[in-house]
């Protein structure tokens, strides 16, 4: 009897494991984008940058020549970017292998390009419904099924899902008063912080703060803009703060960067949890919090 109940308390342990854990190794590259192993079709192994900023599978053109088992079915027109619209090909019903799971009928998209080292990118739809743990410390996502009950070692904060985009409140220090404004979570993006134009215009950045230089930045269409460099000296998300962080921001006639943008070089201080609806992140310092900042 002992051994009948010993072997049913461990075969239901098992099955709770497995049921709630999905361990998915990824790389942090020097970029700050995450990349993670991706089985394509039972063919391609792909390595894609996991992204916050979007729902979808996607590969660039270049690995697409290399690879086997995808197939181009349909054309998506006027597709927009940063940089304006474009055409965006499309693989309808593949079969995508992550960690220990499967999920079948995947579209994949071509795209022009992606985060360094990549061959595309993944989105978080893949990861609906459950809890997603991105864990900079160990380079693991852990995707549970249920609560962790690693949350009450994490701070709770509020986030917002809208339109496959992942925002958070933080608070720029403009004229030593915290200014309170959203924050979209871009995997995508090396650096620090993107300011939107709109917020560029109302606290003159231009004319308030240093310009330290101007950078080149990509979008998925391969178009090309060109964003102005400076430092921001303070900078909070909820108690964290952080002193003279690099950010980007636009000074044009035409709106182009809609969005404020907290980018990877941020992102990897913290180990974060995604709840399942998206309405709240847990956070905890990793081991990169004090890492020196990217320079882009």
């Amino acid at each position: 009897m002992n051994k009948i109940y010993l072997f049913i308390c461990l075969l239901l342990n098992t099955i709770i494991v497995n049921a709630q854990t999905n361990k998915i190794p990824f790389r942090l590259t020097k970029y700050n984008n995450i990349l993670v192993p991706v089985v394509i079709n039972q063919q391609d192994t792909v390595q894609l940058m996991l992204h916050t900023g979007s729902d979808y599978v996607d590969i660039i053109e270049d690995s697409y020549k290399k690879m086997k088992s995808i197939h181009v079915s349909d054309t998506i027109n006027n597709v927009t970017s940063w940089g304006g619209e474009s055409d965006m090909k499309m693989s309808h019903n593949n079969l995508i292998k992550i960690g220990d799971k499967e999920f079948k009928k995947i579209p994949i998209f071509i795209n022009k390009l992606s985060g360094h080292e990549s061959d595309g990118k993944i989105g978080l739809k893949i990861f609906e419904n459950t809890y997603l743990e991105i864990n900079f410390d160990n380079q693991i996502l852990y995707v549970y099924d249920e609560a962790p009950s690693k949350l009450k070692n994490y701070k709770k904060i509020n986030s917002r899902y809208h339109q496959q985009t992942l925002y958070i409140n933080a608070f720029p220090i403009i004229n030593n008063k915290p200014t309170e404004a959203e924050f979209m979570i871009h995997t995508g993006y090396s650096g620090a912080l993107i300011i939107s134009d709109d917020f560029a215009k109302e606290y003159k950045l231009v004319q308030n703060f240093k310009i330290t230089g101007e950078s080149k930045l990509s979008d998925a269409a391969g178009s090309i803009i060109i964003s102005k460099k400076s430092i921001l000296p303070n900078f909070k998300i909820e108690n964290y703060k952080f002193k003279n962080l690099p950010m980007s921001f636009f000074d044009s006639s035409i709106k182009i960067q809609h969005k404020n943008i907290i980018g990877g070089d941020l992102i990897k201080r913290f180990n974060i949890i995604i709840s399942p609806k998206k309405d709240h992140l847990y956070i905890q310092k990793s081991k990169h919090y004090k890492d020196q900042y990217f320079v882009l």
